[in-house]
């Protein structure tokens, strides 16, 4: 199917995302395959415009997997209704299936969900889920790692990643508490809605944008870096008639994000036709305007940072061997597959406790980011994929070495990343890879 993978120019989006009709050529079809915006583009171009048969392939395919993200996630949702367990759906999946006109005009990874934070209930939520074939990485059993999010469960025909959240954006910019109150804020302004048999919960328009849409790239791991569908998803949204200026300024001065919505406003405003995707000088911004909301994202991520050295340290020694036998397979070449061979133990192997596994994973990604520190992650995907497969091989963990080509406006962009049998890792930190990246081997195949 037509994937979103490749990295498409940001000026092209931007004058297919703000004009009305879109002002897009034959020669901008790829940027916005790529981009995931085909289906949003072509909607609103008019009828009998050639260019909507070129455009057709992208939200065709993105509404097939809508179509069956859909009917594997709705029995588990309506068993956690039936326990008394409320599920807030948000971001990507939500939008696609309750803000656009299609499902296929909006492209998203997985699909995310906000349960209450108590770890009994997310226990609960996990073995109702487990009990009809879902798959768990295990997040869930280990509280004292959780981030934002609580568990990542799998379905059972491995189609859907679930994250399920606890916290409704991330706490690198701000301390828990704050984000805490955030979440309990968007609760207790949530809707209880009827999906077609199934209770779920959706945020408050205003909470959409003010809280999932900008304070979600500022406050949260994005760090102030826009998204293509950024421009579209508040088109959408500004479209409920009781958003108004006044009310989504009110709403941000509730929650203490009074700056923070003002500068996405800026930067991310249909009303004006306004989109600074690309742009150097957007992310500067919008972190300024984080510090004035009193949140300090710079001081936050290097306190954590050093928290997460001081748990690798033990594991550092251990780890150079397969770093360095990376960086000497890189420098021999030849087929990924001889070097994976030879790093590939005889035996069933097994899978590693949680912990055990990302501290590895998370050991070598800060080596590999010390022996190539000039070098875009894109530059570092070998190696580091190789150090993460052999190192995690050698523990006897069942890792999965994958490379992947996308073809794109740009030409055509290789990557690697490294799966296990619950997909790609959460510490891995890409978990668009399959979406952005069709896979041209595996090793060991299977």
């Amino acid at each position: 199917m037509t994937q979103p993978s490749a990295f498409p120019d940001p000026v092209v989006l931007v004058r297919a995302l703000t004009t009305d009709p879109p002002q897009v050529g034959p020669e901008d079809v790829p940027h916005l395959l790529a981009a995931g915006l085909a289906g949003e583009v072509r909607g609103r171009l008019p009828e009998g415009d050639p260019l909507r048969g070129a455009l057709r392939a992208g939200p065709l395919a993105l509404g097939t997997r809508h179509a069956r993200l859909r009917a594997e996630l709705r029995p588990l949702l309506a068993a956690w209704a039936e326990a008394g367990i409320g599920a807030l759906l948000f971001k990507g999946f939500a939008l696609a299936e309750f803000e656009y006109m299609t499902p296929g005009e909006r492209f998203y990874g997985d699909v995310d969900v906000l349960l209450p934070a108590d770890p009994a209930a997310v226990t609960r939520a996990v073995h109702l889920a487990l009990a009809r074939g879902w798959r768990s990485d295990g997040q869930h059993a280990f509280p004292e790692r959780w981030t934002h999010e609580s568990a990542h469960l799998y379905s059972p025909g491995g189609h859907l990643r679930l994250d399920v959240h606890r916290f409704v954006v991330g706490w690198t910019a701000g301390s828990q508490a704050r984000v805490r109150a955030l979440t309990r804020a968007v609760w207790a302004a949530a809707r209880r809605v009827d999906w077609e048999g199934v209770p779920i919960w959706r945020p408050d328009p205003r909470d959409a944008l003010v809280v999932n849409l900008a304070a979600g790239r500022q406050w949260g791991g994005d760090q102030g870096g826009l998204k293509p569908a950024d421009y579209a998803d508040m088109r959408r949204l500004l479209r409920h008639p009781d958003l108004t200026a006044e009310a989504l300024a009110a709403r941000a001065r509730e929650l203490g994000a009074v700056h923070t919505w003002a500068a996405f406003r800026q930067v991310c405003d249909p009303e004006r036709g306004h989109f600074a995707l690309g742009e150097p000088a957007t992310r500067p911004a919008l972190l300024h305007a984080v510090r004035r909301d009193g949140l300090r994202p710079g001081r936050l991520r290097w306190h954590n940072r050093w928290r997460v050295l001081r748990r690798l340290w033990r594991w550092l020694p251990a780890l150079l061997p397969d770093v360095l036998a990376a960086a000497w397979a890189v420098r021999v070449g030849g087929d990924p597959r001889h070097h994976l061979a030879r790093w590939t133990p005889p035996g069933p192997g097994r899978s590693l406790p949680l912990a055990t596994m990302e501290d590895v994973v998370e050991g070598v990604t800060w080596l590999t980011r010390r022996f190539y520190p000039r070098q875009s992650q894109v530059g570092t995907c070998v190696p580091r994929a190789y150090a993460t497969y052999r190192a995690l091989r050698r523990l006897g963990h069942l890792a999965v070495f994958v490379s992947g080509v996308a073809r794109g406006p740009a030409g055509v962009q290789g990557h690697a990343w490294i799966e296990d049998p619950h997909g790609i890792p959460e510490v891995y930190g890409e978990p668009l890879n399959r979406q952005r990246f069709p896979e041209v081997f595996r090793f060991p195949g299977g």
